[in-house]
């Protein structure tokens, strides 16, 4: 009886505060009923009802909002009483009333539905219907996999799991979940919202089981596993490989690959992942940071790279650098020496091993018979030319003798022999300045030279390539040269 009379004085203040019957709710259109949940009261008019209890006050609900309270029973549902009074003045002359449970939005477009715990929450902190999402299309709807809820929003969705916590999705990357079964899929539920401002404006957005990456070059794709985590390991989208373009394709149960802006994943049973770069990403690289071994700065900077240990053929590209970035001039086939390359940190000497170093290199000098037109300093090679293999002051330099000492390198029987290796070349400063000390039986007389078959250790090319990189180069300018996997990130 008490709670009674403290409701009908209340919610008859409240009519009285509205206008009474010359307000919107109108005349009193039933007797004051105080048999509700947790003894609260209502009283219905014309235009609405007004509900009270003890710890709510007196709030009126009317029109579309009120009978989505209603489809949600009333206050004995989840939202609980009122707390609020409607609100008009949203996004689009939305509405809104909160309740002690959650809160009921209305907008001509979508209708009245209501929004509660963390699905809310996550709404709100995304600035409820003026953000992103919108206003809600859907109540919440629960049951999915692991026992999560789904409410969908005209600008997407939001999710909820207990392992995982609310996240919001749209546009492509939610586009793309779908067709790969939702929470239900290989991604599972996403376990953080959309994050955009990536390298050339990319997203992101994590999932239980993997990513999708969104990309002006290659839309939205998915990545997990193996090939994944490799891609982690080379610096995501900022690394060699730039963006996924396409999802992993499988050819069977043990062998997959996805293709990227510049390259490619491969995985394979056993073997694990194998990591493969076109040679249009060499200089790209270059301007992502993306090279192990010091690059950036030169005029030109050319890649000698092998696919793997102990591969010899090598893609040598030069990247030429043209207001602030690098772009490919040319690039051709090549090779390396023998034995292929020495492993990062190993030296590739004793020459007779034939292996090619690992590494950086200035060029400062070329050789030859006759000079092309270079800026580098130019060797004038004669039958005296020699190149120091011994393992004394002369070790890894020019030097000119008559006498012909193995394994002092004959230069001019190089140069003059039917196959012409040393007609042109260019000295690549492994193991001697200006880039290092000269380490005694560490590897000598690494040079880019003609006669493109594989080598002791130096870098092969046909001999107008040679002649083409030596009229293009100045001193200073680098070879990067190793295995791919190995010299880039």
């Amino acid at each position: 009886m008490a709670a009674a009379g403290a409701g009908e004085s209340a919610i008859e203040a409240h009519w009285l505060s509205l206008g009474g019957e010359t307000g919107w709710l109108g005349p009193v259109a039933s007797t004051i009923f105080c048999e509700l949940r947790n003894s609260g009261c209502v009283q219905r008019f014309d235009g609405g009802a007004i509900h009270w209890s003890t710890a709510t006050g007196a709030h009126a609900t009317t029109a579309a909002i009120a009978a989505k309270w209603a489809a949600l029973n009333w206050e004995s549902g989840r939202l609980g009483y009122p707390v609020s009074e409607q609100v008009c003045t949203l996004r689009n002359a939305g509405c809104v009333q909160r309740f002690e449970g959650g809160a009921v939005h209305w907008s001509q477009a979508t209708g009245a539905y209501a929004t509660w715990a963390a699905i809310a929450a996550k709404w709100a902190a995304l600035r409820w219907e003026s953000g992103r999402l919108g206003y809600p299309t859907s109540d919440e709807i629960c049951g999915l996999k692991n026992g999560g809820c789904v409410q969908r929003f005209e600008g997407g969705a939001v999710h909820w799991s207990s392992g995982t916590g609310a996240h919001a999705t749209w546009a492509a990357i939610a586009a793309r979940w779908a067709t790969l079964n939702w929470e239900s899929g290989r991604l599972g539920y996403a376990v953080s919202d959309e994050t955009c401002g990536l390298r050339n404006d990319g997203c992101v957005q994590r999932f239980e089981g993997g990513v999708v990456y969104w990309s002006p070059f290659g839309g939205a794709q998915p990545m997990w596993g193996a090939i994944l985590a490799s891609y982690g390991a080379r610096s995501w989208e900022a690394g060699s490989l730039g963006y996924p373009v396409a999802a992993e394709s499988c050819a069977s149960s043990s062998v997959c690959s996805q293709e990227f802006q510049y390259g490619r994943f491969t995985w394979a049973a056993g073997l694990g992942v194998k990591y493969h770069l076109r040679s249009a990403g060499y200089c790209e690289s270059l301007n992502r940071n993306a090279v192990r071994y010091l690059g950036a700065g030169p005029a030109r900077v050319s890649f000698a790279i092998a696919e793997s240990y102990p591969a010899t053929p090598v893609t040598f590209t030069t990247c030429v650098r043209a207001n602030g970035a690098y772009r490919v001039e040319w690039s051709v086939a090549g090779y390396a020496g023998e034995s292929g390359f020495a492993r990062p940190g190993v030296a590739s000497g004793p020459t007779i091993n034939k292996f090619s170093p690992t590494g950086s290199f200035s060029v400062t000098e070329a050789f030859g018979l006759g000079n092309p037109g270079t800026a580098l300093s130019y060797l004038q090679l004669n039958p005296y030319s020699r190149w120091g293999g011994r393992l004394n002051s002369n070790y890894n330099k020019y030097f000119e003798s008559s006498a012909d000492i193995f394994p002092d390198e004959n230069m001019w029987y190089y140069a003059t022999r039917p196959s012409h290796d040393y007609r042109q070349g260019v000295v690549i400063n492994y193991n001697r300045p200006p880039d290092s000390p000269i380490q005694m039986n560490a590897g000598f007389a690494i040079f880019l030279h003609a006669n493109r078959v594989p080598t002791w250790g130096c870098i092969s090319l046909n001999e107008a390539d040679v002649v083409r990189f030596q009229q293009g180069a100045v001193p200073g300018d680098r070879i990067i040269m190793g295995v791919g996997d190995d010299v880039f990130n």
